[in-house]
């Protein structure tokens, strides 16, 4: 395991030398996250108990300019907010994406691309920070399940996979048994937590809470 002193030494030199300023939170045991786009507003309380890095809107921070622009490879887009979470003896990485609802074109085009950019961008930071992430776990919030089960049936450029990995229901594969597969050359399988928020009827901003432990 890596010494406390040793992280904080790290991430404190990275930060001085390396990262952009206010690139991350100031270091909190809770955080209100938010999505603010005028066509859907989102506002999640997060509260987590161990040491953590948060980046707030990472979808709008830079990242790795390097990566293709090509949107049907999807690297330009990110998830909304990412977390570093120190345990014991690693560090796990808490990806979250914001949506009002949740269907096959969201699922399949929007929040797995943007998983997978912030995981491969999370990663870059990673080693800049001088930490290794052993885990992830990847977020979305929603109002509104918008998956039509019948459609993935009769419609199976919904289940094509790419050359060589095997085909997935989006719905019956991912959605309903809480994980999501990623293409990374070779495809990994990552846990996946759904939270549902509820609409404030004053301000009309979803709200949901998350505990990490």
């Amino acid at each position: 395991a890596q010494p406390a002193y040793l992280w904080v030494w790290l991430h404190q030199y990275a930060l001085d030398y390396f990262i952009e300023e206010n690139y991350f939170l100031p270091m909190e045991n809770s955080y209100d996250l938010k999505e603010e786009k005028e066509s859907g507003k989102s506002s999640l309380n997060v509260t987590i108990a161990n040491d953590n890095l948060c980046i707030f809107d990472f979808d709008r921070k830079h990242k790795c300019n390097f990566l293709k622009k090509d949107r049907n490879i999807g690297l330009q887009k990110s998830v909304d907010h990412v977390l570093f979470e120190r345990r014991t003896e690693n560090w796990r990485l808490h990806l979250i994406e914001m949506k009002s609802s949740v269907g096959f074109k969201t699922w399949l085009l929007g929040i797995k691309p943007k998983v997978r950019t912030g995981y491969l961008n999370s990663l870059a930071i990673a080693e800049f920070l001088g930490i290794k992430i052993t885990d992830v776990i990847a977020y979305t919030t929603y109002e509104n399940e918008k998956f039509n089960k019948a459609e993935s049936k009769a419609n199976p450029r919904a289940i094509i996979p790419q050359l060589g990995l095997p085909a997935r229901n989006p719905v019956e594969d991912e959605w309903d048994k809480n994980q999501m597969f990623l293409d990374l050359g070779e495809e990994i399988k990552i846990p996946h937590k759904k939270i549902q928020m509820i609409k404030n009827r004053e301000t009309g901003v979803l709200e949901g809470t998350l505990k990490i432990e």
